[in-house]
C-alpha cells in the first residue's frame, strides 16, 4: 500500500450494517480523520485478511508528522503490552511511520448496539476495565464509540490516549484518579445498559477528582479549540 487514494470515493459503513468478515474488495471508510491529529480509519485487506488501517499519512511533510508518528508508536506500545488481553485488538503491522494495521474486530459500537439494554454488557465492561487497570494501564477515552460488541465479546479500541503507569509512589498517586476517571466513563453507561440508577457507592467511585475535571475543562474549552483554530486549518483536506 502506498498513500491512501481518493478517500472521498470510498463507501462508508453505516450504523446497523452487518459486520464484514471476508476481506473487502474495496476499502471501506470507517472514520474520516477530521480535526487535530485524527487518523483516517479504513477497513481494508492485508495478506488476504480484513484489517483496520489507521492512517496519518496526510500529515507527511508537515510539522504534524512528528506528533502523528509519536501517536503511532505510543499506541503500538500500549497494544503490545496487551497482546494477550482478550479485550483489545492486536497490531498486525505498520505502513511506514505514519500508518498502522490493526486486527479487525467485527461487530457494533456499544453506542449503536441493537440491544443496548443488556446488563451483561455493563458487567463485562467493568470486568474488562478492572483487568486492564491491573496491568497499570488506563484507557483514558472510554466511550460508546470505542467499545465494540461482537457475539457477547467486548473489545476496547483506540488506545492512543492510554497511559501505562507502573510502580513508584508518584505514579501510583496518578494511577488511582486516572482509574477513577475510566470507571466514571463506564458508569455513564449503567442506566442505558441495565436500566438501573447508580448506587451511592457507584456515585462515589465515579466522581472524578476536581483537578482532573479542571484539566479536562481547560483542555476541551480552551486548549483544544485554540490548537484546532491555530494548526488544524492548514492540514484540512482540499
Amino acid at each position: 500500500m502506498g498513500s491512501l487514494p481518493d478517500i472521498d470515493s470510498f463507501p462508508r459503513t453505516l450504523p446497523g450494517d452487518s459486520p464484514l468478515t471476508p476481506p473487502p474488495d474495496t476499502p471501506i471508510l470507517l472514520q474520516r480523520g477530521e480535526g487535530l491529529l485524527k487518523a483516517d480509519v479504513v477497513l481494508t485487506a492485508h495478506d488476504g485478511a480484513p484489517v483496520v488501517l489507521k492512517d496519518y499519512r496526510r500529515y507527511a511533510g508537515t510539522w504534524m508528522a512528528l506528533p502523528a508518528r509519536l501517536l503511532i508508536r505510543h499506541e503500538t506500545r500500549m497494544l503490545e503490552r496487551l497482546r494477550d488481553w482478550p479485550h483489545s485488538p492486536n497490531v498486525v503491522g505498520h505502513l511506514g511511520k505514519l500508518a498502522m494495521l490493526l486486527e479487525y474486530v467485527p461487530g457494533e459500537m456499544l453506542s449503536e448496539s441493537l440491544d443496548p439494554a443488556n446488563p451483561l454488557y455493563f458487567a463485562q465492561l467493568m470486568t474488562a476495565l478492572t483487568s486492564l487497570h491491573a496491568t497499570s494501564i488506563v484507557h483514558n477515552d472510554v466511550r460508546g464509540s470505542n467499545v465494540i460488541v461482537h457475539r457477547g465479546r467486548l473489545v476496547l479500541i483506540d488506545f492512543a490516549s492510554a497511559l501505562y503507569l507502573p510502580g513508584g509512589r508518584l505514579v501510583r498517586f496518578l494511577l488511582k484518579p486516572m482509574r477513577r476517571s475510566d470507571i466514571s466513563s463506564v458508569l455513564k453507561f449503567k442506566a442505558r445498559l441495565t436500566g438501573e440508577a447508580l448506587t451511592e457507592e457507584e456515585k462515589r467511585l465515579g466522581r472524578k477528582p476536581e483537578w482532573i475535571r479542571t484539566l479536562q475543562r481547560v483542555w476541551k474549552k480552551r486548549l483544544l479549540p485554540y490548537l484546532k483554530s491555530r494548526f488544524a486549518g492548514p492540514n484540512r483536506r482540499r
